[in-house]
């Protein structure tokens, strides 16, 4: 759980709570956290915290990040103490550190809402159709378009008009819910599966996790087809972790991707900033922390 302090002059000390380690900050939205002034970039930082660690990433911002007074030219740790400076505003954050922790559970508003959510995952198809009506007849704007976008997404083929740009619509909507909620009505593709010809790309795959059967834990579910567990994942590092032990998995759709993130080989070659499992990333900087430069183990020094 990463939670963080917005203070401005003039302006009332914030809190932003996330369950998310991984966290943008800018002055559009679809970050995180949105910083409304001109001298804040549209994406200017990042901040992630993996392995009891929060590290802080500059995104090539016009006006530049500051720790402590101190400019941020390369991932820098954060600590609890530490401020940060972006524009004319001040973060501090505060994070987990013990062991990670499952996601709490989104709790319904109402009993009507109970139902349907109930239903949705017990894989009643009609009930997403419902359930949309429902979110927006009581003010739910965004949660309700996502509902009927996935719908539409199901629908189709990657090769259709109008596919791609839904696709980021459902991405740009998917930062404007609680998360919690949207691992109750989530429909990523499985991936990682041996007993399926699963594509990468969402909504093509046979199998996806809103056709899954529920377990005991809100974040996996069980595949009939394979008769193994299916995990939700929020990042590709967590993924890849479970991918490495033959698990199958379901990306959310916030996750930073690039081509072949799941690909073996497993743990050979890792970030040396945030100690992310890079896999086949062939690019000069860490896509989850921006460093520079990362460092490839492939043996043992005897």
């Amino acid at each position: 759980m990463l939670t963080i302090f917005v203070e401005a002059k003039e302006r009332e000390r914030r809190a932003f709570v996330f369950a998310e380690p991984e966290v943008t900050i800018g002055r559009v939205q679809g970050n995180h956290v949105v910083l409304p002034n001109r001298n804040v970039s549209r994406r200017h930082a990042r901040i992630v915290v993996r392995d009891n660690r929060a590290v802080l990433t500059d995104l090539k911002s016009t006006n530049g990040t500051y720790l402590n007074g101190r400019k941020c030219t390369a991932p820098m740790m954060v600590k609890e103490a530490d401020k940060v400076y972006i524009g004319d505003f001040v973060l501090g954050l505060e994070y987990a550190r013990s062991a990670p922790r499952a996601m709490p559970p989104f709790l319904p508003r109402d009993r009507r809402e109970a139902e349907l959510l109930r239903a949705i995952g017990d894989r009643d198809e009609a009930s997403r159709e419902i359930y949309a009506d429902w979110l927006e007849e009581h003010g739910h704007a965004h949660e309700a378009e996502l509902v009927r976008v996935q719908q539409l997404l199901v629908a189709m083929q990657p090769e259709a008009v109008g596919f791609r740009e839904r696709t980021q619509r459902l991405s740009e909507l998917g930062e404007l819910v609680d998360a919690r909620w949207r691992l109750r009505v989530a429909r990523p593709a499985i991936e990682n599966c041996d007993n399926l010809d699963v594509p990468r790309f969402s909504f093509k795959c046979p199998k996806e996790w809103g056709g899954l059967e529920p377990t005991a834990k809100a974040d996996v579910k069980f595949c009939g087809a394979c008769r193994k567990q299916v995990y939700y994942c929020t990042s590709v590092p967590e993924a890849r972790d479970r991918a490495a032990r033959s698990e199958c998995v379901a990306l959310d759709m916030r996750a930073m991707r690039w081509p072949a993130d799941l690909a073996q080989p497993y743990g050979r070659t890792t970030c040396r900033s945030c100690r992310s499992d890079l896999g086949t990333f062939d690019g000069d900087d860490c896509p989850r922390c921006g460093a520079e430069r990362y460092t490839a183990t492939v043996g043992m020094i005897a």
